[in-house]
Order: structure tokens, then C-alpha cells, then sequence
């Protein structure tokens, strides 16, 4: 469910001017690292959400409607679920999705509106995953949970990534990988010195005007650019001027895009 909705993401951000950029998962990429990302959100995650919105379909396990039939008589308690079993099935599927629209920390109307469609994947998957679990137990599909989003984050993490620049010279080695999403700890801009010359550069997921900043050049993108680079710059020969280098390699990338 986490690769179909980056896809939509950028689908969407191709064809509005909204930025979706600002998500959920960042964060926590940011706070627990790459690791930690893939066991909150490909384990403990898929548990949670497992508990909350499966488990009670099956009547013996949906203990709420238990503690009401406490109060109002067991038999009509349960005989107004199994009447309206259909009703509660798609209102917890529904009830899924839109607790994931709380992934996009951007809360305009605009994302309100959208709403059905960002959390469309998760409709889709939250249909599959309540069939599973009645029709052959709340632990397969709450495994079926975990495998599934352990292996799309793990594939996202990759397919993220493009390599635009790989030079090796004597003079200097540049890697420049550019992301969608930033899905990685951000390091605006880590800078080694040799007396008054820079001998090596490392960024991880920052944009563009970000490291302009960090970097004190004068002029910045006038190009409308969401992408996040990571770049690793060797410099073997101090007297290069490795500013212009990067910069040069850098607004190439932009205005190819």
C-alpha cells in the first residue's frame, strides 16, 4: 500500500500545485532511521492497525459490542450486528483509509478534498486484508499486512533513488542520486575543509535552494523544484573550483527535468 501511494503522490503533485511532499513517513525515517522505519511500519504499524480495525469483525473478538450487550441484552446486541454485518465490514474499511489521510501534515482544504483518492490504496488493501482475516484468520492477514508493507518500503526506498551524476576523475569523484520523497535522515550539508579548500561535501535528501543556502551562493532555482539530492563530492584536487562544480552539475539536473 506505501509504493501505490507514492506513485499517486506524485501523479497528483504533476497535476496540482499541492504540495504532498510533507508526509508521515519522513518523519519517521528522520527519527528512527531506515531500520526503524521498516519495523514501525512493516511490523508494529500493520499490529496495531490489525487490532483496531480486523479483529473486531469477527463477533467473538469485537469486545466493545460485547461490553454494549452487557449493558443493553447479549442476544440483540449480537443479532443487530449479524443484521448489519455487511454495514460494520465497509464502515471499518472506511474507517482504515481515512485514518491514513493523518500521514500528510499539509492541512489544507484542498487535501480534504483529495482525501478519497490518497487514501484510495489504502480502500483497496483494507478490502483484501478484511477477507483475509475472516476467511482464514486475523494472524495471515495481519502477516500478509506485514510482509506486504515491509516489502514496498523496502522497494520504495530504492526505486526513490535515481542516479543523475557518476564522475570519476582525477580531479574529483561526484555521485549525485536525486528523490521524489525523502524517505532518509536529512543532512542539509556536511562540509570537510583542508586549510581555506573544500575536500569533500556529503548531502543527504535536501533540495536545492537548501543547499544554495548552505552553501552561500548567490543565486537559487527560480524553477518550481520538489526532487531531494544526496551527493557525495571527493575533491582530489584542491586548486578545482568545486563550488562551480557542484553547482554546475546541479541546475543540469533541474533544467533537464
Amino acid at each position: 500500500m506505501i509504493l501505490p501511494a507514492i506513485l499517486l503522490i506524485q501523479l497528483i503533485q504533476e497535476i496540482t500545485a499541492i504540495d504532498l511532499d510533507d508526509h508521515a513517513l519522513a518523519d519517521l525515517s528522520n527519527q528512527f532511521g531506515i531500520m526503524g522505519l521498516i519495523l514501525l511500519g512493516g511490523i508494529v504499524g500493520p499490529l496495531i492497525e490489525e487490532i483496531i480495525f480486523r479483529l473486531p469483525l469477527n463477533y467473538k473478538r469485537n469486545y466493545l459490542f460485547k461490553l454494549v450487550g452487557v449493558v443493553v441484552g447479549k442476544e440483540s446486541v449480537k443479532r443487530f450486528w449479524f443484521k448489519n454485518y455487511s454495514l460494520f465490514f465497509y464502515l471499518f474499511i472506511i474507517a482504515f483509509a481515512l485514518v491514513h489521510i493523518t500521514n500528510y501534515k499539509n492541512e489544507s482544504l484542498s487535501i480534504l478534498l483529495l482525501s478519497p483518492i490518497l487514501v484510495l490504496p489504502q480502500i483497496i488493501g483494507g478490502t483484501v486484508l478484511a477477507y483475509l482475516r475472516m476467511k482464514i484468520g486475523f494472524f495471515w492477514g495481519f502477516l500478509h499486512h506485514a510482509i506486504f508493507n515491509s516489502i514496498l518500503m523496502i522497494l520504495a526506498l530504492f526505486i526513490n533513488l535515481e542516479e543523475k551524476v557518476m564522475i570519476d576523475n582525477e580531479h574529483y569523484r561526484l555521485k549525485i542520486e536525486v528523490a521524489e520523497n525523502r524517505f532518509g535522515n536529512q543532512k542539509v550539508v556536511d562540509i570537510n575543509r583542508d586549510f581555506d579548500f573544500i575536500s569533500e561535501i556529503e548531502i543527504e535528501y535536501a533540495q536545492f535552494n537548501q543547499i544554495a543556502k548552505q552553501m552561500d551562493w548567490d543565486t537559487v532555482s527560480q524553477k518550481q523544484n520538489r526532487k531531494f539530492f544526496n551527493i557525495e563530492f571527493n575533491i582530489k584536487n584542491l586548486q578545482i573550483n568545486s563550488d562551480s562544480v557542484l553547482k554546475y552539475h546541479l541546475k543540469e539536473i533541474i533544467e533537464d527535468q
